[in-house]
């Protein structure tokens, strides 16, 4: 294993004084904030809506933008420091007093947020229209589109004091049940006692074929005999899910996840058509990929495996240099944002003891710069882990400067955009500047790109297979979800991967997005899509300046509107063919 000194990576720790000066300082800052909540809904109060003229909704908007700032501050604060000091009771201290203030934060947010959906549609558009709150009006409409699922107040409060026993709960011990499962096992070092967790990576990633085997071998027989709890723990998120459906008035049980990330069921659904519809650029990658790593036929085993070596590591200095001439070379603006991450000493990247696996950004407001969190070994992941990250921070960045606090984030789907296409461009960036790196590269986005693409709508369509189920007074046991899940991989392997060991059918208990949400993986193939597309585009005239555009409107718009700035169509069910050609040529480029 590369260390850090190995890498370069060694002393490589953020700076987060200019989020908090210290411990007391923020301490003081949350207790602030607490108070100005409280003050703030006492001040504006529902009855006060009713009335309320365009310049004081301007003044309430941006206390409620520093409630928002300090929510985020205070947050994420407390957990940059919980995964890069974890074996740290004090960081677990600040955990625990931030956990209890910033709910208070949460509630003031609500508070206006129910009493903005509760006024007549005529009066919260003349207001929202007004140019006194231009710069949060899309903030302001967004939430109304809440309004028609809206239950009554004294609801909403008892819907959400039940999260810990209707939702939390459940969630909590389908990870305690996973996370304490372990078994001896030895890939070639020496056998002890390995996690679920570990197992799960080597029977994906081990670069010896047999090690991957025998991990998957063992992490099916850690999982089989917890399934019925594992989905026990589903069937009842998923009954609770359809019982508020139910309440709220929907009619499907996509639609929550649809509003909230603010696309058109129609557009959902042609982006899953148009995913199973290509599918066959999936199994001409498979079929290459078995012919790199010298085998007959791929199998689901070796899906994540290295189809090409990159034989060197590479030294944090260079991977800075490199990353900061690719965000460089799309604008200017984002070469300098991209450089200050590591001017201002704004990215851990040091692997060290009490260090969490993983990588983030977090840009926690627009009074304070953001952070880059990774664990640097100088291995491709790496490098694509820190263009993914600052494709993040540089939207952050420029959106930043332009929004406040209430227009600041767009939702998953649309965020995930600029870092998808961080990554794209830097597989083109090192095959001009190392065509031997870059073609390792290229091979392994090709296998992330065939999960985002394919398998993240395979497993929307297994969720829906799921609620379906369940609607129709069907438990979702083991047996049933495990038929469930293996019938949609199945349609993206089609006859090009084997499935020997039967990895296909536990996807569905493995991965946490099913019990954490629901229908959140599709936002990965919208965003891989889109992005592969704007590859394309970015070399078309007057490309860089819109781009631009696009990352400083931040969540001020609509995903329709943010990407009809760089030329996008969310309307057309075509539009998915420019990521789909994009992704087929990087097939071509490894023939």
């Amino acid at each position: 294993m590369t260390t850090a000194v190995e890498s370069g990576a060694q002393g490589v720790r953020w700076d987060l004084t200019p989020l908090a000066p210290s411990e007391e300082a923020m301490k003081e800052r949350l207790d602030a904030a607490v108070g100005d909540a409280a003050a703030f809904v006492e001040r504006w109060s529902a009855k006060s809506l009713e009335t309320i003229e365009p310049t004081s909704l301007r003044a309430l908007l941006r206390e409620l933008a520093d409630i928002r700032a300090a929510r985020y501050e205070a947050r994420d604060w407390a957990f940059m420091l919980t995964n890069t000091d974890s074996e740290n009771p004090a960081v677990l201290d600040i955990r625990a007093w931030v956990d209890n203030g910033s709910p208070r934060l949460d509630d003031a947010i609500r508070h206006f947020e129910l009493a903005w959906m509760a006024l007549p549609d005529d009066r919260a558009r003349s207001l929202a229209e007004d140019g006194a709150v231009a710069r949060d009006r899309h903030y302001l409409l967004g939430v109304r589109r809440f309004r028609p699922f809206m239950l009554s107040p004294a609801e909403e409060r008892a819907l959400s004091a039940r999260d810990a026993t209707a939702v939390t709960a459940w969630q909590t011990l389908r990870d305690r049940t996973l996370g304490s499962l372990s078994a001896r096992f030895d890939d070639g070092t020496g056998e002890r006692e390995w996690p679920l967790s570990e197992l799960e990576s080597a029977r994906r990633a081990h670069p010896d074929r047999d090690v991957r085997r025998r991990a998957q071998e063992t992490s099916t027989a850690l999982f089989e005999p917890v399934l019925p709890v594992i989905a026990h723990c589903y069937d009842s998120l998923v009954a609770d899910r359809l019982a508020v459906d139910d309440l709220r008035g929907h009619d499907d049980p996509i639609d929550q996840t649809n509003l909230e990330n603010k696309i058109d069921a129609g557009v959902v659904e042609a982006l899953l058509a148009a995913s199973e519809a290509h599918v066959e650029i999936a199994h001409r990658w498979f079929r290459r990929k078995a012919a790199l790593l010298g085998l007959e036929r791929l199998d689901a085993v070796d899906l994540q495996a290295a189809a090409v070596e990159a034989r060197q590591v590479l030294p944090w200095d260079a991977a800075r240099r490199l990353v900061v001439d690719m965000f460089g070379g799309v604008t200017p603006a984002l070469g300098t944002e991209a450089e200050s991450f590591f001017s201002e000493n704004r990215i851990d990247a040091e692997p060290r003891r009490g260090k969490t696996s993983g990588a983030f950004c977090a840009w926690p407001s627009t009074r304070v710069p953001g952070f880059v969190c990774g664990n640097w070994t100088g291995q491709l992941r790496d490098l694509v882990m820190l263009a993914h990250e600052l494709g993040h921070g540089t939207n952050y960045a420029l959106a930043a400067q332009a929004q406040t606090d209430n227009s600041l984030r767009q939702g998953i789907a649309i965020g995930e955009v600029p870092s998808t296409f961080a990554e794209l461009l830097l597989v083109e960036h090192l095959l001009s500047a190392d065509e031997d790196l870059g073609r390792a590269l290229l091979a392994r986005e090709l296998d992330q790109a065939v999960m985002a693409a394919y398998m993240s709508a395979a497993f929307a369509r297994f969720e829906q297979g799921a609620y379906a189920l369940r609607a129709e007074g069907q438990a979702l046991n083991a047996d049933r979800l495990n038929a469930l899940c293996e019938a949609a991989v199945a349609k993206v392997w089609g006859d090009a991967v084997t499935d020997e060991l039967g990895c296909g059918k536990l996807w569905w208990a493995s991965l946490p997005h099913f019990i954490k949400a629901r229908f959140y993986t599709y936002a990965y193939t919208f965003a891989f899509l889109l992005a592969a597309g704007l590859v394309a585009r970015s070399r078309e005239p007057g490309f860089a300046e819109r781009y631009e555009r696009f990352l400083t409107a931040g969540g001020s718009a609509s995903p329709a509107e943010l990407m009809a700035v760089v030329g996008v169509d969310l309307g057309d069910p075509e539009i998915w063919n420019d990521g789909f050609a994009v992704l087929e040529g990087f097939v071509e480029r490894m023939c």
